[in-house]
């Protein structure tokens, strides 16, 4: 029976699974047939998933995670979004979507739309829209929701193509996003279209607020009027391009334009909207009939419509036209009963009107008239598909279609669907992960797909509402042959650029790369990945500036490298992944210093103030509140205790290569073997520049606290703001080590090695860097550089010295030492990673109210810290780093 009860309804039959299934499917196709707007999971660039639960009352989030305890990927557990059917009022809930930010829309049955944002956690939304004032009748039901384009800047990359030196070239273009857009900076809005014929537009105002504006299509005259699918998409003269289905099988495209209020002040950027905007529609064009064309193959009366989608122009330079396209899906059932799907295609294309030659006759014609256009649809060839269809999205920026079937297997295809991205043996162009060699494995029925970000992973929503991700493998050979591993990290590391370019989470590729994590793989997987972001290690030639401290990409890069050797917070990091783990911690020390003496929260501090340090910052260039001054005690600790570490492993070094310190190779050997990365922080361009700004910066705070805690300043100091100042002298002077000391040992290496790298290119200089900071390997270039350190100028320091007190200084919280003792205090303690400081164990009562603290994980790297929320920060560097990690990803709630 089709509709009502059958056998297997009766008896439960459990050796029939498949038709069981089948009907599930067949119950999400109605869905799909009864209304565009029915995506029940959906992942963003940031990186979290939001699903419908079961009931249908509720959204979930889940996430991609790291596992502390053996650094494998996995797939989170779920976290209710909070109030959501109490905002909707227990409605049935439709449909979820997210913007390309952070933004989440989630809508019921009646039309009804509420907003949340990703604003601290991963895993802990907040609502932005809750007070739903939406009628309650069934033609105020979206069937298509769409959300405006953020006016930022995107980069697509051309095929990575070798060179005659067997490297790979990556190029990045980068272009401006297509109209329109919301005139504030940072604001989002989303456009809906109602059955009744409703185009609705929530946008936020100046305080984030979201307000609506409506407008209608046109009238309808009967039931057949009344639309089931609609979609938008942008076109270049920014406005809109709206496509919308009848239920007479009409199909009619629409021009929305939005006439935003102009600013109050001329040529002044919006911070506010002084007035609500206007839509003004523009009907375009309507094809009648618009269903599958005959079939010789299969039948197609019958076919209903599943799917709309409207196509942006694709990026292209200004000289070529590319015009909006619609596809539409059709399902049916064979005789078998299997259903099939077929995709129609159109182009909405613009042409000029022409007059007919007899008016040239009736007189002058104004040249400077242009001529009107009218908008055509071209309709091309029908696509077949012997599989059911049920999702169809747009992805790599609007330039890739990724088709989702009932069997639980994807298909990635051009913009028209009409070329397949599949694997090619062409071993010298690599165009994406799938032509390189990746595929998904064979699925398991499901009713819904959501692909990643960087569409290398899939999550499913199966026929029982279970929930399981399809990760991409390579399918091309083994990894372990040479040409298979190097186009294996091409394609990974070109998928990588493309999503830090456009500020997407990767942490997808990072769960495809664990199966084949081993030193070879993640070398070259490095070394791919700065090439594709022309990303160069070398900063000897320069002084620390934007391009060390602010670099995005750099960061991307040192969170691959640590992700890549992370295997748990308990197993021994390899040397790369401490190197990489070490240059993260002294750029957050390096944001902090510059950030607390350059840019304070001035509260009555311009007292006296005479110079401060040897950058020439002055005590009223500090903010010298208390509560600032004591987020800097972790750190100033952290910094002297590095050096400590530094310095210790060094001369063990010296005494381990001693007479072998020209023989590079045994000196590296000895390096490895020790798992030390003492030595590589000193050579490698990057930390050595932090590593001296960051002796400077303690060289000025030691300057300032002195001169506070003198005579001529205590008397206008408070109290509170002298003991904050004594406990940051503390760690300074009990140190081993001076700062002098060791600021002198980075010079005498920074001047050595730019004599080395004198009348060198660049490229060569980039090259040696690269090889040093993600290979381990000491290039040629810096013999002269170890020998005088190793033979010169260690021996020196020596004599200066107190070597029993360094030998007995205690650095086994820093987490660099493999020994018994390290191991041990990591086991027992957690230190919070941006501020340096042990955090209270879980059974300790140590937070507001006596309560237990609130900490939040990093969902890559692990690191834990303290939840505080950015504007109650006691400073403003603190704050900076509470809304993502220092490795660049998200936290996630874990207590």
């Amino acid at each position: 029976m089709e509709n009502g009860f059958g056998v297997d309804d009766l008896f439960q039959d459990e050796t029939i699974p498949r038709l069981s299934s089948r009907r599930r499917v067949d119950a999400r196709l109605d869905e799909l047939r009864l209304s565009g707007c029915n995506s029940k999971i959906a992942w963003s660039k940031v990186g979290s998933i939001a699903i419908i639960n079961s009931a249908g009352t509720g959204v979930e989030t889940r996430h991609l995670a790291c596992n502390p305890e053996d650094g494998r990927w996995v797939l989170s557990n779920a976290y209710p979004i909070a109030n959501v059917s109490r905002y909707h009022e227990n409605q049935r809930l439709v449909h979820v979507t997210w913007n390309s930010g952070a933004e989440l829309a989630v809508v019921d049955v009646l039309g009804r739309v509420s907003f949340y944002t990703v604003f601290l956690a991963v895993n802990h939304l907040t609502a932005t829209r809750s007070q739903i004032l939406d009628q309650d009748d069934d033609l105020s039901a979206l069937v298509g929701f769409w959300w405006l384009p953020l006016e930022k800047p995107y980069a697509l990359y051309r095929p990575a193509a070798r060179q005659e030196d067997r490297n790979f070239r990556y190029q990045a273009l980068s272009y401006k996003p297509f109209g329109p857009f919301h005139p504030i900076v940072n604001k989002v809005a989303a456009i809906g279209i109602t059955r009744g014929g409703t185009v609705k537009m929530w946008y936020q105002d100046g305080q984030g607020r979201y307000q609506e504006v409506t407008a209608e299509l046109e009238g309808f005259a009967s039931l057949d009027d009344l639309f089931s699918h609609a979609s938008i998409s942008c076109s270049k003269d920014h406005a809109a391009v709206l496509a919308a289905y009848t239920l007479s099988k009409q199909l009619r495209v629409y021009r929305i334009v939005i006439n935003w209020p102009q600013p109050n002040q001329p040529n002044q950027p919006h911070t506010v909207l002084p007035n609500p905007p206007t839509l003004v529609i523009k009907h375009l064009k309507i094809e009648d009939c618009a269903c599958p064309a005959d079939s010789s193959t299969h039948d197609v009366s019958r076919a209903q419509l599943t799917h709309l989608e409207t196509l942006a122009p694709t990026p292209a330079p200004p000289d070529i036209h590319t015009a909006p396209g619609v596809l539409a899906v059709f399902t049916n059932k064979k005789a078998d009963g299997e259903a099939f799907s077929v995709i129609c295609r159109w182009s909405l294309k613009e042409t000029p009107c022409t007059l007919h030659p007899s008016f040239d006759q009736m007189g002058v014609r104004r040249t400077s008239v242009s001529s009107p256009t009218i908008s055509e649809l071209y309709r091309m060839d029908d696509v077949v598909m012997d599989k059911c269809i049920i999702g169809v999205s747009q992805v790599t920026s609007g330039t890739v279609i990724a088709l989702a079937f009932s069997d639980g297997s994807l298909e990635l295809r051009d913009r028209y669907v009409s070329q397949l991205r599949d694997q090619s043996t062409n071993k010298n162009v690599v165009m994406n992960m799938m032509q390189a060699g990746f595929a998904f494995p064979p699925g398991e029925p499901c009713i819904n797909l959501a692909l990643s970000p960087n569409n290398a992973v899939a999550i499913r929503l199966g026929p029982d509402n279970d929930i399981s991700l399809i990760i991409m493998e390579y399918i091309n050979g083994p990894m372990e042959q040479n040409d298979n591993l190097e186009i294996a990290c091409v394609a990974l590391a070109h998928q990588h650029a493309y999503s830090c370019n456009n500020l997407i989470n990767n942490d997808d590729l990072l769960l495809v790369a664990q199966k084949y994590r081993n030193p070879t793989f993640n070398n070259t997987f490095l070394s791919e990945a700065h090439r594709a972001l022309n990303l160069k290690m070398d900063f000897a030639t320069e002084s620390p500036n934007e391009r060390l401290f602010r670099n995005p990409l750099l960061q991307r890069c040192l969170s691959l490298q640590n992700s890549l050797d992370f295997r748990g917070e308990r197993v021994n990091k390899r040397l790369s992944g401490k190197l990489a783990w070490a240059t993260l911690h002294l750029r957050v020390a390096s944001v902090a210093f510059a950030l607390t003496f350059n840019n304070p929260q001035r509260q009555g501090q311009g007292r006296d103030a005479s110079a401060a340090s040897g950058s020439g910052s002055t005590s009223s260039d500090f903010d010298l509140r208390p509560e600032a001054l004591q987020t800097l005690l972790g750190l100033v600790r952290w910094l002297m205790d590095i050096m400590s570490l530094t310095i210790s492993d060094l001369f063990d070094l010296s005494k381990a290569t001693k007479n072998h310190t020209s023989d590079l190779a045994y000196v590296r050997q000895k390096v490895i073997s020790g798992n030390s990365p003492a030595l590589f922080l000193a050579l490698s361009s990057a930390p050595r520049a932090l590593l001296r700004y960051n002796c400077r910066s303690l060289r000025g705070l030691e300057t300032t606290a002195g001169k506070h805690l003198s005579s001529t300043l205590s008397t206008a100091t408070d109290e509170e703001t002298r003991a904050t100042f004594r406990s940051l002298k503390v760690p300074i002077e009990s140190c081993a080590v001076k700062i002098s000391q060791f600021e002198r040992i980075m010079t005498d290496i920074d001047g050595t090695i730019r004599a080395a790298y004198h009348n060198i290119p660049e490229a060569e200089r980039a090259q040696a860097e690269k090889l040093l900071f993600v290979n381990n390997e000491i290039p040629p270039i810096f013999r002269v550089a170890v020998e005088r350190l190793l033979n010169t100028t260690l021996p020196n320091l020596r004599n200066d010295l107190d070597i029993a007190k360094l030998f007995w200084h205690d650095v086994t919280w820093l987490g660099f030492h493999d020994d018994i003792a390290s191991c041990e205090y990591r086991r027992r303690n957690r230190i919070d990673a941006i501020r340096k400081v042990v955090l209270p164990k879980d059974d300790d009562s140590s937070g507001a109210g006596g309560g237990k603290i609130r900490l939040r994980r990093c969902t890559r790297c692990c690191a834990v810290v303290e939840d505080i929320i950015p504007n109650k920060s006691p400073s403003q560097w603190f704050g900076s780093m509470q809304r993502m990690c220092f490795c660049g990803t998200l936290w996630m709630h874990i207590s």
